[in-house]
């Protein structure tokens, strides 16, 4: 008549020291740590290549954004455990970029990257004088007190190019002719500005697309390479 009770008495032990298991202390060493972090320095970086002379129109520009900590934990008791600096870098993406020159103010924006692409030949510059224009001058701000500034200065050789690239890259394409055409691409080559000899040309074989016959007349020029 006693066996039936023996189940029921292992359970009841089972349950005894299972919750005598769960009511014992927990060590005062398992308490969370804390962590206090001090910013140090905030700053910007503009790399725009080693060389600070312009020699061509177009020049990659790397905005990179610099954060430095200092890391101090704390065990449950409050008691200093660990100290030390971390350092983080990230590109500046999606950011306006001032560039000045001529005292006039002009908005770039860096990529996801942290990249911008600066080209003197762009629109937004056809006003400037570039026979006078010796410098410009990169200024990025993330706050009060966080400014790079990076100045590039334009070579000589490089001021006598952009005169005659601007008229190349942007006098109305609309008033000149086929040869017209085709000097200007040949001649942008020629000063080594094969970017904007290339984007001509692509630019001219989209706005022809619509005249089968002078698109014909352009692409034979262009392959025969005459001249005006």
């Amino acid at each position: 008549m006693r066996q039936p009770m023996l189940p029921w008495a292992l359970w009841l032990c089972a349950g005894l020291t299972l919750t005598a298991c769960s009511s014992q202390p927990q060590p005062s060493g398992a308490a969370t740590v804390r962590v206090e972090r001090e910013l140090v320095s905030h700053n910007l970086h503009i790399d725009a290549g080693e060389q600070r002379v312009l020699a061509s129109p177009q020049r990659n520009i790397r905005v990179t954004e610099q954060w430095l900590h200092r890391v101090t934990e704390f065990d449950g008791r409050d008691r200093l455990t660990n100290s030390h600096e971390s350092y983080q870098a990230l590109p500046w993406d999606n950011q306006l970029v001032s560039m000045i020159a001529e005292d006039r103010r002009f908005a770039l924006r860096t990529n996801h990257d942290g990249m911008l692409r600066l080209n003197l030949l762009d629109e937004q510059f056809v006003e400037l004088d570039f026979e006078n224009l010796r410098a410009v001058q990169l200024i990025a701000r993330a706050g009060p007190g966080v400014v790079a500034e990076q100045t590039l200065l334009i070579s000589r050789e490089l001021r006598s190019v952009l005169r005659e690239a601007v008229m190349l890259v942007h006098d109305n394409l609309e008033e000149s002719g086929v040869e017209q055409w085709v000097y200007r691409i040949r001649r942008l080559d020629a000063l080594g500005l094969e970017e904007e000899s290339n984007q001509l040309e692509n630019m001219l074989i989209v706005l022809t697309v619509g005249d089968p016959e002078l698109q014909a007349e352009f692409l034979q020029a262009l392959e025969g390479g005459k001249q005006p």
